[in-house]
C-alpha cells in the first residue's frame, strides 16, 4: 500500500489514500429491484389523476406502455402519437396545412411555428368532466402531491433509511 498524502489547510485537511474496497451488493439486488418496481407503479398512478381523459383509452395506452417498462427507471407519460403535445398542453398542426389533423406521414409543428394561418389554438384547455386536476405537465403535478410518498415508499421497500 503507498503512503498517504495529506495536505493541511486552515480549518480542515485532505487526506489522499490509496485504500481499495470492493463491495459485493448482490444480496440487494432483489430489495432494489422491488423499489423500482414499486417507484415506477406509484408514479404512473399518480400522474392519472393529472392526464386528460375523454374515454379513457390514452390512458390506457399509456398504462400498458409502463407497465412494460415497469421496473426500468423509465415511466411512459404519454403515449404518442398525441402524448408529445397534450403533456406540453400546446397545439399542433401539420406543418403545410395548419390542421390539427396530420395528413399520413406528415410532420407535425406547434401552432407557434406554423408559418401560415390555421385556426388552431396555441394552448390547450382540457376537459375536467372525468379528471378535475388535468393539466399538462402532469408528471410535475404528481411529483409535487406524491413525491415525499415515493422516496418514503422506495426506502421502505429497499431497507434503507428511517429518516425522511
Amino acid at each position: 500500500m503507498a503512503k498517504s498524502n495529506i495536505k493541511h489547510f486552515k480549518g480542515f485537511s485532505i487526506v489522499d489514500g490509496d485504500i481499495k474496497v470492493k463491495l459485493n451488493m448482490s444480496r440487494f439486488e432483489k430489495q432494489f429491484q422491488e423499489a423500482q418496481y414499486q417507484l415506477d407503479g406509484n408514479v404512473m398512478n399518480s400522474m392519472v389523476p393529472f392526464m386528460p381523459m375523454v374515454s379513457g383509452n390514452f390512458i390506457q395506452a399509456t398504462r400498458a406502455r409502463s407497465a412494460a417498462l415497469q421496473g426500468s427507471g423509465q415511466v411512459c407519460a404519454g403515449i404518442s402519437p398525441q402524448g408529445r403535445f397534450l403533456y406540453e398542453g400546446k397545439g399542433m398542426v401539420d406543418e403545410l396545412t395548419g390542421s390539427p389533423f396530420a395528413r399520413k406521414g406528415a410532420r407535425k409543428v406547434l401552432v407557434s411555428q406554423y408559418g401560415g394561418k390555421t385556426n388552431a389554438k396555441e394552448e390547450l384547455t382540457y376537459t375536467k368532466t372525468h379528471n378535475a386536476k388535468v393539466r399538462s405537465h402532469w408528471f410535475d403535478a404528481a411529483k409535487q402531491e406524491d413525491g415525499k410518498k415515493w422516496v418514503k415508499d422506495v426506502k421502505r421497500t429497499a431497507g434503507g433509511g428511517k429518516r425522511g
